[in-house]
C-alpha cells in the first residue's frame, strides 16, 4: 500500500501499520500469521479492566479486520468480544459507536449463540428510543438477521412505526414488518390494509416500497388497488407511473382488461420523444403479455393506436441495448396484433422493415438471434425452416473449430425451437444435422460446445421425453452399417451411459455397434466408446464375442492410453460385479462421474487381473493387451546386489586414504578378492555417465586408487544404502529407512528447494525412471501418483547419507511412453548426477 496514513482511511496508526504489513507478507499463510498474531494483541487489550469506549471500539473494528481478511486459517474463538460489542451497541453515545457494536455481533455472532438474548434487549430498546437514527439503526440491523426470538419482542412497536410521520423510519418498517411477519396471514391482512392507504404524495422511496412489497404479498385486493392507483394516478409523475407497472409486472396479478387502454397510452408517450422511456416501455409490453390477444386488438382499434408502432424506431438502431428491448417487447405480443396473419387485421410494418427484422436473425448477439428466431417461428414456421435451409448451404468448408461450433449452435437453436417438445423429432433432427455438418470423414475434431449444448438441453426435458430420445440415438448407435460423426457419437457415449438400464434398446446391441465403428474414430472419441461400452458390459448378460475381437483388434495399433482402456474393457466386462461396484460408488449416473469412480477404485479388491484371458473362441484365448488399470501399479522392487560402483569406490578411497598395499585387499565371500573381482568385471554405460560427474582423474595411480579399499568398508556402505520398495496400491509395502528416521514431507522438501530447479523430458516411462534411480544405490521414497502432494504425479524422494542430502523429483507420463520430469536440488553434484543421469537415457 503507497498511499500516506492521512489518505489511507485507516482508523489509526495501529490500523494503518497492520494493513501494510499484511500486503507486504510474502505469501498468504505469512499474512494469516500476522493477522492471528493481532488477535492476540487484541485479546489482550480487551481483557483489560475499565476499557474506554474508543478503546473497545478501535479494537472490535481491527478484530473485524482480521477475521475478514484470513484466508488459509479461522480466527478461533471470538467469544472474548462478543461482551464487548454488546456493550458497545447498548452504551455508545453515537449512532456511529452503535453501528460498530451492532455490526460485529451481526457479523461473527452465531445465531444460537447464548448472548443474543442481550442483543435483542438492545434492539428493542433502540426501537422505542425518539432518536429517528436509533430507530433506523435497529430496524436495518433485523433486517439483516432476523430470528424467532426477536418478532414477539418488538411486534408491539412495529405496530406504531407502520403509521410513523417519518418517511425513513415507516419506509423500514414495512420492510422489518415483512420480513419478520410475512408467513403469517393475519399480520400480511394488516400490511396489506397499511399499504393500501400509503399516500402516493408521500416520498417516492415509501410509494416504492409500499408497491414493491405489495406485488410480493400476492394479495388480490392488492392487486385490485394497483390497478386502481394506476387509473387515478395516470396523470401523476412518471415516477410513480413506473412503480405502478413495475408492480404489477413482477406480482402474479393480472393486468385489468380495463386498463387496457392506459398501458397503451404509457407506451404511447414513453415512445415520444424516442430516446427516453424504455423502461417503461418493458414494463408495459410485460403487462400486455398477461392479458388475452383480443382485448388487445380490441383497445387497439378503439384508440387507432398499435403498441408495435410505438417501438419501430428501437429497429433501425444500431445498439444492441435497443434492438434487444426491440424483440422483447415484440415478442410480448400476439402476431395477430401486429403481423396481419389473421383476417381482418393488418400489418403494422412495411416490407423494408421486415427486412430488418430477418437481419437480427444474423445478430452478432446470439440472444437476440435466439429471440428473433422465437418470434418469426411464432409468426410462420417456414421462415425459419427456410434461414435453417440457407445456413445449411452457406456454411463454409474452411471454418475453424470454434466458428463451426458458433455455426452449428445457430442450427441447434433452429432444431430446438422446430421441436418444441417431440424429443423424437428432436433426435431425428441431430442425425440429419450432424450427418451433413461432418459427413463421413475421419478425424473430425468433437465440436464441444454443441456437446455441451445438446447434453444441457436433454437435462432439462422431462424424464419420459429424455428416455425417448436417448432411446431414439441409441437405437440409431447400433446400426452397424451407420456412420456417425465424432460429435454425435461423444453425445450419445454420455447420454447411454447417463441412462443406462433405462432405454428399451438391448444393450448388447448397442455395444455391439459402438464397435463396428471404433476403429473409424479418433483417439479421444474411441475412449469416450470404450467407457460407455464398459458400463453398459454391466447390463448385459453376455459381451458378444465379436466386441471382444473389435477391441483386441484396436488395442494392437493404438497408442499407449487407448491400449490401457481396451485392456479394462476386456478383463472388467468378463466380471460384472467388478463393474456394478465401480457403478454404486459414482456420485452420479453422469460418464465423468463413472470414469472418476474407475479411476479411484482400488485395484486391490480388483483381485488378480494380470492373470485374466479374453475368451476368443473355445480352446484358444486373446492374451491381454497392456495393463489393467489407467493407473500405474509397480511391484515391489528386488533390493540391488552389494556391488560397489566406481563413485563409491572413489568416495571411500579419498576419504580412508587406502593404499595399493595388497595386505589391504581383502577376499570377498567366494573367496575372489574385491580388487580382482572389480577388474574382471565389465564398466556399464551407466557407471560411466556417474564417473563423468567427477573431476577427471590426473593419472592411472588415481585410478588404481579407487579400487582398493576396505571390503568390510564397502559392504556396510552398500547396506546402508538400500532402496526402499515401490508399491502404489498400500503403503505398507514400502521398507523403511534403515535410520528408522521420521518420513519426510516431500511437499515441505520440494517448496524448500524452490531455487534449484531443472526440468526435462525422458523417452522412457516411470517406472523405468524410477528402476533407472535405483542404480545410483541411494535411499528413495516413492509416492504414488493418486496421493497427495501434486495428484496425478509419482513423486520420488532421493536421500543421500551421509548428510541428508535430498533431490526431489515429480513424474507424469505422457502418452507414448515418454515422460516429464520436474527436479529440485540444492546439492550441486547430486542434481548433476540425476540430471545427467535422466539427460542420456
Amino acid at each position: 500500500m503507497d498511499v500516506p496514513f492521512l489518505s489511507s482511511g485507516a482508523m489509526s496508526r495501529v490500523h494503518y501499520s497492520l494493513i501494510r504489513r499484511v500486503e507486504a507478507a510474502s505469501s498468504a499463510q505469512a499474512a494469516d500469521q500476522t493477522l492471528l498474531s493481532e488477535i492476540q494483541v487484541i485479546r489482550t487489550t480487551l481483557e483489560q479492566p475499565h476499557l474506554s469506549i474508543k478503546a473497545c471500539k478501535e479494537s472490535l473494528i481491527l478484530l473485524l479486520y482480521c477475521t475478514m481478511a484470513l484466508t488459509t486459517t479461522s480466527p478461533g474463538d471470538l467469544n472474548f468480544a462478543f461482551r464487548h460489542a454488546i456493550n458497545l451497541a447498548e452504551q455508545g453515545q453515537s449512532v456511529l459507536d452503535k453501528r460498530i457494536g451492532y455490526t460485529f455481533c451481526v457479523e461473527l455472532m452465531p445465531r444460537n449463540h447464548e448472548l443474543q438474548l442481550m442483543l435483542v434487549n438492545t434492539l428493542r430498546k433502540d426501537l422505542e428510543s425518539a432518536s429517528v437514527g436509533r430507530m433506523c439503526l435497529a430496524m436495518d440491523v433485523l433486517m439483516q438477521t432476523p430470528n424467532e426470538d426477536v418478532a414477539p419482542a418488538v411486534h408491539t412497536r412495529l405496530h406504531s412505526l407502520l403509521h410513523d410521520k417519518n418517511d425513513l423510519v415507516r419506509r423500514r418498517a414495512y420492510m422489518v414488518y415483512y420480513i419478520l411477519f410475512g408467513k403469517d396471514p393475519d399480520h400480511v391482512q394488516h400490511l396489506a390494509e397499511v399499504l393500501a392507504d400509503v399516500n402516493h404524495s408521500s416520498a417516492s422511496e415509501v410509494v416504492t416500497t409500499a408497491l414493491m412489497l405489495a406485488s410480493k404479498l400476492q394479495s388480490e385486493p392488492l392487486a385490485r388497488l394497483l390497478n386502481s392507483r394506476l387509473l387515478h394516478n395516470f396523470s401523476g409523475n412518471a415516477e410513480s407511473i413506473h412503480a405502478i407497472l413495475r408492480a404489477l409486472r413482477n406480482g402474479k396479478a393480472n393486468l385489468d382488461p380495463a386498463n387496457i387502454p392506459l398501458v397503451l397510452n404509457v407506451i404511447k408517450h414513453s415512445s415520444d420523444p424516442p430516446s427516453q422511456g424504455n423502461t417503461a416501455l418493458v414494463d408495459a409490453f410485460s403487462l400486455l403479455s398477461t392479458v388475452p390477444s383480443d382485448a388487445v386488438c380490441q383497445s387497439q382499434a378503439e384508440l387507432s393506436y398499435s403498441p408495435a408502432a410505438g417501438i419501430r424506431h428501437l429497429l433501425t438502431s444500431g445498439d444492441p441495448n435497443e434492438q434487444y428491448i426491440f424483440i422483447f417487447c415484440l415478442s410480448c405480443l400476439d402476431p395477430s396484433t401486429w403481423a396481419g396473419n389473421s383476417p381482418g387485421s393488418s400489418a403494422v410494418f412495411d416490407k423494408w422493415e421486415v427486412q430488418q427484422i430477418v437481419k437480427l436473425l444474423d445478430s452478432q448477439d446470439g440472444l437476440i438471434g435466439k429471440m428473433t428466431l422465437k418470434m418469426l417461428y411464432s409468426v410462420d414456421p417456414g421462415i425459419t425452416t427456410a434461414y435453417y435451409s440457407r445456413l445449411v448451404q452457406q456454411m463454409p468448408l474452411d471454418l475453424s473449430v470454434t466458428m463451426k461450433g458458433d455455426h452449428v449452435s445457430r442450427l441447434l437453436d433452429i432444431v430446438e425451437i422446430q421441436c418444441q417438445e417431440d424429443s423424437e423429432q428432436y433426435a431425428g433432427q441431430l442425425k440429419e444435422l450432424f450427418a451433413t455438418v461432418e459427413g463421413k470423414e475421419r478425424a473430425l475434431p468433437v465440436l464441444e460446445s454443441c456437446v455441451e449444448r445438446i447434453l444441457s438441453h436433454v437435462r432439462d426435458m422431462e424424464s419420459t421425453s429424455q428416455v425417448s430420445f436417448v432411446t431414439a440415438l441409441a437405437i440409431f448407435a447400433a446400426e452397424a452399417e451407420v456412420h456417425i460423426g465424432p460429435t454425435l457419437m461423444v453425445i450419445i457415449c454420455a447420454l447411454v451411459c447417463e441412462h443406462c438400464g433405462k432405454v428399451s434398446a438391448p444393450p448388447s446391441e448397442i455395444i455391439r455397434g459402438m464397435a463396428t465403428k471404433l476403429d473409424l474414430l479418433s483417439p479421444s472419441v474411441q475412449d469416450a466408446c470404450l467407457l460407455s461400452m464398459l458400463r453398459l458390459s454391466a447390463e448385459c448378460d453376455k459381451v458378444p464375442q465379436e466386441v471382444y475381437t473389435a477391441v483386441h483388434e484396436l488395442s494392437q495399433s493404438a497408442g499407449r492410453h487407448i491400449r490401457r482402456r481396451c485392456d479394462q474393457f476386456l478383463t472388467l466386462s468378463l466380471q460384472r460385479h467388478i463393474v456394478n461396484d465401480i457403478v454404486s460408488r459414482a456420485s452420479s449416473a453422469s460418464l465423468p462421474d463413472f470414469v472418476s469412480a474407475l479411476t479411484n477404485y482400488q485395484p486391490s479388491s480388483v483381485g488378480n487381473l494380470s492373470s485374466q484371458l479374453v475368451p476368443d473362441s473355445p480352446g484358444r484365448a486373446l492374451p491381454r493387451a497392456g495393463t489393467t488399470s489407467n493407473k500405474l501399479r509397480y511391484d515391489a522392487y528386488a533390493a540391488p546386489q552389494p556391488v560397489s560402483s566406481l563413485r563409491q569406490l572413489l568416495s571411500l578411497q579419498q576419504a580412508e586414504g587406502s593404499s595399493t598395499n595388497p595386505q589391504n585387499i581383502t577376499s570377498g565371500e567366494n573367496g575372489t578378492s574385491i580388487y580382482l573381482n572389480e577388474l574382471a568385471r565389465t564398466v556399464t554405460p551407466r557407471e560411466m555417465t556417474l564417473v563423468m560427474a567427477e573431476p577427471p582423474f590426473d593419472n592411472d595411480h588415481q585410478i588404481n586408487n579407487a579400487f582398493h579399499h576396505s571390503d568390510k568398508a564397502a559392504i556396510d556402505d552398500d547396506k546402508a544404502l538400500k532402496v526402499d520398495l515401490i508399491a502404489l496400491d498400500s503403503p505398507s509395502t514400502g521398507t523403511e529407512c534403515a535410520d528408522n528416521s521420521p518420513e519426510p514431507d516431500f511437499e515441505e522438501i520440494w517448496n524448500s528447494m524452490k531455487n534449484s530447479n531443472v526440468r526435462g523430458w525422458c523417452e522412457m516411462s516411470m517406472d523405468a525412471i524410477v528402476r533407472l534411480l535405483q542404480s545410483l544405490q541411494l535411499h528413495m521414497r516413492v509416492i504414488a501418483v493418486d496421493r497427495s502432494p501434486f495428484e496425478g504425479e509419482l513423486k520420488v524422494l532421493v536421500i543421500r547419507l551421509p548428510g541428508g542430502k535430498y533431490a526431489a523429483l515429480r513424474l507424469r507420463d505422457g502418452d507414448d511412453d515418454s515422460c516429464l520430469w520436474k527436479l529440485r536440488c540444492d546439492d550441486l553434484e547430486l542434481r548433476i548426477t540425476i540430471k545427467r543421469l535422466l539427460e542420456d537415457v
